[in-house]
């Protein structure tokens, strides 16, 4: 939108016509002098601005003080459409409604559909998305959630969108039906697919039609024919982050080309090489959650190893798993020598974030081993997420933890939250070791559904003893319920899920 600055020029002084601010201010001539748009009545200009994307609705500001703080009551205008279809009618009544408004559609910053029917036909669900598309929508959200419905129908992606920046779809299939005239979307940065289903020449092209993705999220997708089979994938140049969390398939995700990657989430099945990641590339946030596969400790390490960029030092914040502690902690080059891994370079790391499926004295002894190879010495934050179960334990209580705890490197940690503590051998000995070796430590949140300590076999009396001693003068904060307030950086759904009973262990009861 242009916008005649020039206009009333010269050095007189004039009195402000838009009507804000303060109304015996003058306007100097080192001042900018108003603009003829500036002198429409507000209620026009809220209308101008409901025909601009949000973004440059409030870019308006700067321009002219007239504009200033407008974008906030844009004119009667309905910003975000938000539809629940629930009963078999519902779809004709809401679709009756919309085109019934005039043209042009006025704009809309989101779109937000959530099928909650199995009788809505797939050209009305393509009605829906033709009116998103021509009120220029920004954010568009597909969510089906009757199973019957998600397997008749397709989203095809609007073939002109042009403001359209952030794509979410739920429990539906891409159909490419669309693809042969459909033109980039320039504006288009956040990908959101959760259990969505999606062929690999599809989704090839869809990476085609995005130049400028930012953000790509799959969860609960099979993936195995997206990334495993067929050519390279040619991903847009300035990905930053990018989330493969519980998708079916034996995935092999290949990042080598995507330099600008700054996020990495992974949380799927073990592979030789389960994904690899461009040499170059500056992380800052890194989440790792995998099973194990068939080949030994050594194999899995080296290949680990090499899928990681070279440099981790801008690492800020880390949450990984216990299956994949000890392969993070060692490495190995092609002749079988052990090296540092690139994991041992972590001395920007701010946030560590452990989630143990298992809790013994071999993990806790793999949690040391990290601890001292990998160096944080800036750590700050630490969160240990203990299994959401009790199971019974093969150890005895004469067992040692088979690795020494760090002496150092804690220095400059303050706050420490353990959740799922059930009072085991290893998890009080790993509390224990925390309140000794943290000397900055202000707070230690413990959640646990036994507040009151109990008399554990097995548990060294000194131990157990130095926990209720902290219980008592207040340097450990217990509670039965999670702490809302205080949450890791990756506190999302997959993360809750990845802490739940593994098959092969038994419950106790």
């Amino acid at each position: 939108m242009a916008i005649d600055a020039a206009a009333g020029g010269g050095g007189e002084k004039k009195q402000r016509v838009d009507g804000q601010g303060d109304p015996s201010e003058s306007v100097g001539a080192d001042a900018i002098p108003a603009d003829p748009i500036s002198a429409l009545p507000d209620e026009l200009r809220q209308r101008i601005l409901t025909h601009l994307p949000l973004k440059d609705a409030v870019r308006t500001g700067p321009v002219a003080r007239g504009w200033r703080d407008l974008w906030r009551c844009r004119w009667a205008h309905r910003g975000s459409v938000e539809l629940h279809l629930r009963s078999r009618d519902a779809p004709r009544i809401e679709l009756d409604a919309l085109e019934c408004e005039p043209r042009p559609r006025r704009r809309l910053d989101r779109f937000s559909l959530v099928v909650d029917t199995c009788k809505l036909k797939s050209s009305e669900l393509r009605r829906f998305i033709e009116y998103a598309a021509e009120c220029r929508v920004e954010d568009l959200h597909v969510e089906v959630r009757k199973t019957t419905a998600a397997e008749k129908l397709n989203f095809h992606l609007p073939l002109a969108s042009p403001l359209l920046a952030r794509l979410s779809l739920r429990r539906i299939s891409i159909s490419n039906m669309y693809y042969k005239g459909a033109q980039p979307f320039h504006a288009l940065e956040v990908i959101l697919l959760h259990s969505v289903s999606i062929a690999q020449v599809t989704f090839y092209r869809m990476m085609e039609l995005c130049p400028n993705l930012l953000t790509l999220d799959l969860r609960g997708c099979d993936c195995e024919h997206l990334f495993f089979w067929g050519r390279a994938m040619d991903w847009p140049a300035k990905l930053r982050s990018v989330t493969v969390a519980e998708c079916d398939g034996t995935i092999k995700l290949d990042l080598v080309r995507v330099r600008s990657l700054r996020s990495f989430r992974y949380s799927c099945g073990f592979l030789d090489i389960p994904f690899s990641l461009a040499g170059d590339a500056v992380l800052s946030d890194l989440y790792i959650r995998f099973l194990y596969s068939s080949v030994t400790v050594s194999r899995r390490a080296q290949e680990f190893n090499k899928g990681l960029p070279n440099d981790l030092s801008a690492l800020t914040v880390l949450t990984i798993c216990n299956n994949a502690l000890l392969v993070a902690s060692s490495s190995y080059d092609d002749g079988g020598t052990a090296q540092l891994p690139k994991l041992s370079n972590l001395h920007g790391l701010r946030e560590l974030h452990l989630l143990m499926l298992k809790m013994e004295y071999a993990n806790l002894a793999d949690i040391y081993l990290f601890l001292k190879t990998c160096k944080c010495h800036s750590l700050e934050r630490l969160f240990v997420q203990l299994p959401g179960f009790v199971y019974k334990s093969m150890e005895s209580s004469l067992d040692v933890v088979p690795e020494e705890p760090p002496e150092d490197g804690l220095d400059n940690l303050a706050m420490v939250k353990v959740m799922n503590f059930n009072w085991c051998w290893a998890e009080v000995q790993l509390v224990s070791f925390l309140l000794r070796k943290a000397k900055s430590l202000q707070k230690l949140l413990v959640v646990s559904p036994n507040v009151t300590p109990p008399d554990v076999p097995g548990v060294q009396d000194e131990d157990l003893l130095f926990l209720k001693e902290a219980l008592a003068n207040g340097k450990i904060m217990l509670s039965e319920s999670d702490d809302a307030a205080t949450q890791p950086y990756h506190s999302e759904v997959f993360i809750e899920s990845s802490c739940q009973s593994p098959v092969g262990l038994e419950p106790y009861g």
